[in-house]
């Protein structure tokens, strides 16, 4: 089984038609750099046009699937000193999701461990999800006074209505592995030394299926539920970035270095 490396965080291996695409950050916690955004983004490139890729798993290395944005590696700034994350999520993370959007195939998400912020987006993203009964999924933006990204406003909302979204986005607290399932965020809780197995076994299967049915099976479902990501993830990042120059901002990233809670002035 050959593995090829895309950047420095981003690994892939084929094996009986299924490609494991695997984020290999785990001394970051697979926090989303650009280094990792360049490298799902090849990944998904190049496994959608491979003819002995017929379902892929996506999975991370280490305790955690992937803990969202990298907060310690920062953000460009703009002239007048404010953090750039509008131009930061076009050039970092959208283009990585949304390759993983238009994958023809199945994609089933093995989420053996916390995933946060943007990594919930990945989870919430592919077509089928298992998660450790450890695990936990966060919206974790507003603890750090941001709003949500990465297609976060629009996966959830359509997962679990406008209301019950609003409140889970806002109070940003982990949602426990049954809670999730409650939800139908994710597919199915598994044991925590399983998830791996379990989505290679559910990606066999689905190998051996019907794969271009499924491909116009996803291509609908995204069309009804999801039609308008690529201007969503627009303006998600245009607010965002009206969010740099607050106090709010500043205090929930310095809260986060020095591993505190955040004291919010809503300024």
């Amino acid at each position: 089984m050959n593995v090829d490396r895309f950047s420095d965080a981003v690994n892939v291996s084929v094996s009986e038609s299924v490609a494991t695409v695997t984020l290999d950050r785990p001394a970051r916690r697979n926090a989303w750099d650009d280094t990792l955004g360049a490298g799902m983004e090849q990944a998904f490139v190049a496994v959608a046009s491979r003819k002995d890729v017929r379902s892929i798993v996506l999975a991370g290395e280490g305790p955690v699937f992937c803990a969202g944005a990298d907060l310690v590696a920062g953000f460009p700034v703009l002239p007048d000193g404010r953090d750039n994350l509008q131009s930061t999520l076009r050039r970092r993370f959208h283009p990585a999701f949304l390759a993983l959007l238009d994958l023809p195939q199945p994609v089933i998400a093995a989420v053996q461990g916390p995933a946060i912020g943007a990594g919930v987006c990945l989870a919430l993203a592919a077509d089928v999800a298992l998660m450790a009964r450890s695990a936990y999924l966060q919206f974790r933006f507003a603890k750090i006074g941001l709003m949500p990204d990465v297609g976060a406003t629009a996966l959830l909302t359509s997962a679990v209505g406008r209301a019950r979204a609003t409140e889970l986005l806002m109070l940003a607290d982990p949602i426990d592995a049954d809670t999730c399932a409650r939800l139908g965020l994710v597919s199915h809780v598994v044991d925590d030394d399983g998830v791996r197995s379990h989505a290679t076994a559910l990606a066999r299967r689905l190998a051996a299926g019907p794969t271009r049915a499924y491909a116009g099976t996803k291509a609908a479902v995204r069309a009804w539920s999801l039609r308008a990501m690529a201007e969503q993830l627009e303006l998600e990042a245009q607010l965002q970035q009206t969010l740099v120059a607050t106090d709010d901002w500043r205090e929930g990233r310095r809260a986060f270095q020095e591993r505190r809670d955040p004291r919010f002035t809503g300024q």
